[in-house]
């Protein structure tokens, strides 16, 4: 009577082009069953290999460099770890050891048995490394195989270490408080998988349907404990520096071998004392430009949309204060949160590819020496200067620092940096007060919040407790890949509509409140500016309408131009639109942003240039009659320096609390006042 063969189902796993199918071919030679995965039209490669009374069925998983899915392949591979298999073999391209070794210690954190195939080693033997196999296998605790597919050698030391079964030892580290967090979900889950799991529903990037309830509402409830924090990072941060760690005692290259690699070649010119800061420097340039060009156009389409939405209301007949609020409170609070969502978006996506590329950490150990002496971290560099386009999203991307003193130190900075919406106000008062050295009034502001920036940070040096500098680890250069750029740019901008679109709308809307009540005649908004006259006229503001703009003002910096043309020179009645009308009109103007984007890729590559042509017309001539050009420059330094967009400060409580946010505004008054009163008394003496 036959003995009954046992069954073993194994899945190669790893990233693309890492030999996996290879591998198989040379292992069950001709044996190789080709169909589709069930539902799909990917290609299934799968073999079934006789040994040593086992049938052993090797399936070949696409590719993938996280366990999450980000593609139709990935989500192939994540179900089938999910589900019933008997052992994992990751296979490895040695030469990229330490990018493949991110999908190895998520592997690790499956509980599931594992063989690990470094293969293509001669590859990297070629290039003056020695591979040490040994290492690996001691910190994982699973059987570790070398292998050269293409030439069969150690092909079949696979077979014999899946028949171990040996289940690997998590190999990362995380953070004492994630880890805490993470077992106390692991106590809930009854899988294999659970430690994979709890870190997965901790980082808030994997939400399943069929977790128990009790699970998901204690996931909810640690994460709570970690608001302000952005836990995708941080265990990914962790997966990586093992990963880096790992790699070097892996990989040692042999010292008479040694020769430069591609990394070693661009670190050459990229760390470059001089060509490496010239480089670095037109690269913040580019990514300044991409953000803020390929934004602009979207940004305009939002506020058209905002112009359509308020003409169809108008059409409606409604009372004047009903449809005001609805036009002015509701569409408005609304399209000032989401006009922030493109150049958020657009922002993420370079700050990704810089870290994911290797380059920003380049950039922050270039740059540190200068950056640490003004009190702040090199990488700090990037948002500063991307704080010159717009406040907010210079805030989010504090979050490549390394620990939270020099995020902070940097966030509450930012605000000094004179952005494009302070921009506008400052380009009319120039041309209107001081039209013969108009740029150089411009550059003056961008002096001053930088000057105020800098010695704001060397005073929080002695404020705020520095933690340990960061060690530069510089990582070799990847191409990152699309589509997981894309996902957490995404995630990240949804994060900050659902996080901080509450906050705008609410404070747009009690400015309505302020500007219509009592009467819109004898309203909240000009009392409370008739009272702060008195603290005003000390630096040569005695109007209230100029005081009443600022109010405003906090809701977006360039409404102060419009907020003034209607004190002045009375306001429009709102225009109604008709249905077609308006939806003609959204068309063209989506046809106009696609172009505009088009324009704005061609556009990223030529120098900026800065239109100081406005005259100011009948609200300039209005201007003239009731500031002197020493109140006016006062005004523009107050303007520059006073508390930023609710937005921003939306995204400093976000990040670090309600404490720090409500601290920045007072400091920020407080320094525009003083600064103010300062340059009022300088200018006077000038002008």
């Amino acid at each position: 009577m036959a003995t009954e063969r046992k069954t073993l189902k194994v899945v190669f796993v790893g990233n693309p082009n890492t030999g996996k199918s290879t591998l198989i071919n040379a292992l069950a030679g001709s044996d190789l069953k080709i169909s589709n995965w069930a539902g799909t039209t990917v290609e299934k490669v799968s073999a079934l290999l006789r040994y040593r009374g086992y049938d052993v069925e090797l399936v070949d998983l696409p590719g993938t460099y996280d366990i999450l899915p980000n593609n139709l392949e990935e989500e192939i591979t994540f179900k089938e770890l999910l589900s019933e298999y008997d052992v994992i073999v990751n296979v490895i391209d040695t030469g990229h050891l330490e990018r493949n070794l991110h999908v190895t210690l998520e592997l690790a954190e499956m509980g599931r048995p594992m063989v690990v195939v470094l293969n293509m080693v001669d590859e990297a033997e070629s290039r003056g490394y020695e591979v040490h196999p040994e290492v690996l296998e001691e910190v994982l605790g699973v059987p570790v195989i070398t292998t050269v597919a293409t030439k069969g050698i150690g092909v079949w030391e696979i077979p014999k270490a899946i028949l171990k079964f040996a289940v690997p030892r998590p190999a990362v580290v995380y953070p004492e408080d994630i880890e805490r967090a993470a077992r106390e979900i692991e106590r809930l889950i009854k899988r294999p998988e659970k430690r994979w799991m709890s870190l997965a529903l901790l980082s808030g990037e994997w939400s399943p349907t069929d977790i128990p309830k009790e699970i998901l509402n204690s996931v909810k409830d640690l994460r709570e404990r970690f608001k302000g924090r952005d836990l995708f990072l941080e265990i990914e941060s962790a997966r990586f520096e093992s990963a880096r760690d790992i790699a070097q005692r892996v990989l040692r290259r042999r010292k008479e071998e040694a020769s430069l690699d591609i990394t070693d070649r661009v670190d050459r010119f990229v760390l470059h004392p001089v060509w490496g800061n010239v480089f670095f420097a037109l690269l913040t340039l580019l990514v300044f430009r991409f953000t803020f060009l390929l934004s602009a156009p979207w940004v305009d389409y939002i506020g058209l949309v905002q112009e359509v939405l308020g003409g169809w209301v108008a059409s409606l007949g409604l009372n004047p204060l009903l449809t005001s609020f609805l036009v002015e409170g509701v569409i408005n609070g609304v399209g000032t949160v989401l006009s922030f969502a493109p150049v958020l978006f657009l922002l993420y996506l370079a700050i990704s590819f810089l870290e994911m590329s290797g380059l920003l950490a380049r950039a922050a150990f270039q740059l540190d020496a200068l950056m640490r002496f003004a009190g702040l971290p090199g990488k700090a560099f990037v948002p500063l200067i991307l704080g010159f386009g717009c406040n907010v999203p210079a805030v989010y991307s504090t979050r490549s620092l390394e620990n939270f003193s020099e995020r902070l130190k940097t966030a509450l900075v930012i605000p000094f940096m004179n952005c494009s919406a302070r921009l506008t106000v400052h380009v009319l008062f120039a041309a209107v007060f001081f039209p013969n050295v108009a740029p150089y009034m411009v550059m003056a502001m961008y002096f001053i919040g930088v000057l105020v920036a800098m010695l704001t940070a060397l005073a929080m040096g002695r404020v705020v407790k520095s933690e340990n500098a960061a060690v530069f680890e510089l990582p070799p250069y990847r191409i990152p890949k699309a589509s997981v750029i894309l996902r957490q740019a995404y995630n990240r901008t949804m994060g900050f509509v659902e996080g901080a679109g509450g906050v705008i709308l609410l404070a747009v809307v009690l400015v309505w409140l302020m500007v219509n009540f009592p009467s819109p005649e004898d309203n909240f908004l000009k009392l409370l500016s008739n009272w702060a006259v008195g603290v005003f006229s000390l630096i040569g503001i005695n109007d209230w309408r100029l005081i009443s703009s600022l109010i405003p003002g906090f809701i977006a910096k360039e409404v102060v131009i419009g907020s003034l043309a209607v004190s002045y020179l009375g306001g429009e009645p709102f225009q109604a639109v008709g249905l077609w009308e308006g939806l003609r009109a959204l068309a063209e103007g989506f046809a106009s942003a696609l172009l505009g984007t088009l324009k704005g890729l061609i556009g990223m590559f030529w120098l900026p240039s800065l239109d100081l042509s406005a005259s100011g017309g009948k609200l300039g001539e209005v201007l003239r009659g009731v500031l002197t050009p020493a109140s006016a420059f006062a005004y523009m330094v107050f303007i520059l320096l006073y508390t930023p967009c609710v937005a921003t400060v939306s995204a400093i409580r976000q990040e670090f609390g309600n404490r720090w946010a409500a601290l920045s505004i007072a400091y920020q008054i407080t320094v525009a006042f003083a600064v103010s009163w300062l340059a009022y008394r300088l200018a006077v003496l000038v002008f």
